[in-house]
C-alpha cells in the first residue's frame, strides 16, 4: 500500500494486490476523518489491470498500471482518464 499525504489533510492510498477484490490495485482519496471521497479503477479492458505506482506531479495524480498505462486521475472526482503507453 503507497499513501500520500495533501496538503488539506485528505491522502491518498494505492491499494496492493492483496487488498481486498473491490480495492485490489485502485487508488482511494480519504478525507481526514478517514472517510472515502472516491475509488478510482484502471479501465476495464480485454484483461485484467490493476493501478502499481502513483505520482503528483505539479498537483496532478499520474498513476501506472501493470499493463504499461499511465492514467490522469482527477482529484477532485476520482474521473480516470488515459494519458500515455509506458512500455
Amino acid at each position: 500500500m503507497t499513501q500520500i499525504e495533501l496538503p488539506e489533510g485528505d491522502r491518498l492510498v494505492l491499494h496492493g494486490l492483496s487488498a481486498p477484490e473491490g480495492e485490489r490495485g485502485a487508488v482511494v482519496r480519504l478525507h481526514a476523518t478517514g472517510r472515502r471521497r472516491w475509488i478510482a479503477h484502471p479501465p476495464k479492458g480485454e484483461g485484467q489491470d490493476a493501478f502499481v505506482a502513483v505520482r503528483l506531479e505539479d498537483g496532478i495524480l499520474l498513476a501506472d498500471s501493470f499493463q504499461g498505462l499511465s492514467f490522469r486521475i482527477d482529484l477532485d472526482t476520482g474521473a480516470v482518464r488515459a494519458s500515455a503507453f509506458l512500455k
